[in-house]
């Protein structure tokens, strides 16, 4: 981010902090009739929109740990929830338009080159593709895992039984 005055990102970031609790509350707004966890998924929204605020004064590799962080957080909520991971998909998109919005706002207010805008709006991009990127991933492997624990239960509960006669049978003792 060497190529954007320091002073001129800290602008954008300004920007997206202090309108993040405004985002997430529409956004919760927007769920509230289909979900009714949207109390809960409103602190990683404001994670979510902190991290991709502080994203654009950081290198890559910075913003990629502090996304995965959250999108391990986020993932593992989902899968206990019960909830689809198209949601966090959903979000992660709307955010990526909405602070898109913000970037070239900012970037025309602030009169930015279009070299120094794309460079900006490139580097968000990444960060919301990694983020996309870790919750997927973190998803699948604990709903995966979910799975495993699920088919090992049922495997415990199944027991053979052996047929002595029509009316007798025999089943063993098996498991805790």
């Amino acid at each position: 981010m060497q190529l954007v005055n320091n002073e001129q990102l800290h602008a954008i970031r300004d920007v997206i902090m202090n309108r993040k609790e405004e985002l997430a509350e529409k956004k919760r707004q927007n769920l509230a009739v289909v979900h009714d966890i949207n109390t809960e998924l409103t602190k990683f929204r404001i994670d979510l929109l902190t991290i991709y605020a502080e994203s654009i004064l950081v290198e890559k590799d910075t913003a990629a740990d502090m996304v995965k962080g959250w999108a391990e957080e986020f993932a593992n909520l989902l899968v206990n929830r019960k909830l689809p991971l198209n949601l966090a998909l959903e979000e992660m998109s709307y955010y990526r338009h909405t602070i898109g919005e913000i970037i070239r706002d900012e970037a025309s207010n602030k009169e930015l080159s279009f070299n120094d805008f794309y460079h900006i709006i490139s580097h968000f991009n990444t960060i919301v593709d990694d983020a996309v990127q870790w919750v997927s991933k973190s998803y699948l492997e604990d709903y995966t895992e979910q799975i495993q624990h699920a088919q090992y239960a049922v495997d415990e509960l199944s027991i053979p039984v052996v047929q002595m006669t029509k009316e007798i049978g025999i089943l063993p003792l098996v498991g805790e």
